[in-house]
């Protein structure tokens, strides 16, 4: 189980820079407990650089836990953190529930990022049950993936894959592919955009 750093002025949330303790806490069972503190004194520093130094001394006591919750973050106490790659979270009270929720939103993020990686890694179209014939939601793949561009996903696609026909969903027929004299493309507008069948052109 993840550990969480609970940052605190003895004990109650408060604003980061009024903030002089900070609490270990790990899940141990169906409680979660605290196994570590460590005391400093409230950053005081009136420089960026004094900030930053003094913010890092805090994030070196957090020991090895993935998420901090502070009641308030902001400036350069949340950049040196954020850059660190801790998950930050805002609260009240560092209870039961709270603790638990804070988990729950790491592993969505974490899931979800693992789709989004999965989607950009098999970007482009799959084979229907009728071998040939491939497929590609391009209009969702781009409102999941927006840095995908549709050369991305199709390019390599026509470059190697040998097929009979792409059936093709996307909000445009992308310029590139519409001006491409090799294929032939068939377009008609449905519900939730333009469905484009692809062929290559016979001679």
């Amino acid at each position: 189980m993840e550990k969480i750093a609970v940052i605190s002025k003895d004990q109650k949330l408060v604003p980061f820079l009024y903030c002089n303790l900070v609490e270990i806490y790990k899940k141990e069972g169906t409680q979660w407990q605290v196994v570590g503190t460590a005391s400093f004194s409230p950053v005081k520093g009136n420089s960026v650089e004094e900030l930053r130094t003094e913010t890092q001394a805090v994030l070196t006591l957090t020991e090895d836990a993935k998420a901090i919750l502070c009641k308030e973050l902001s400036g350069i106490p949340f950049s040196v953190f954020n850059q660190k790659g801790y998950c930050i979270f805002c609260g009240e009270m560092a209870d039961q529930d709270t603790l638990d929720g804070m988990v729950k939103d790491m592993e969505d993020s974490d899931e979800k990022r693992r789709r989004k990686e999965e989607m950009i890694k098999n970007a482009g179209p799959v084979e229907t049950q009728t071998p040939g014939i491939y497929f590609l939601d391009l209009a969702q793949l781009q409102k999941e993936c927006p840095e995908i561009s549709s050369k991305k996903a199709l390019l390599p696609f026509f470059s190697n894959t040998p097929f009979l026909e792409l059936q093709l969903v996307c909000v445009h027929i992308p310029p590139w592919l519409e001006t491409d004299a090799s294929y032939e493309k068939k377009i008609r507008k449905e519900e939730g955009g333009l469905h484009i069948t692809v062929t290559r052109k016979q001679c």
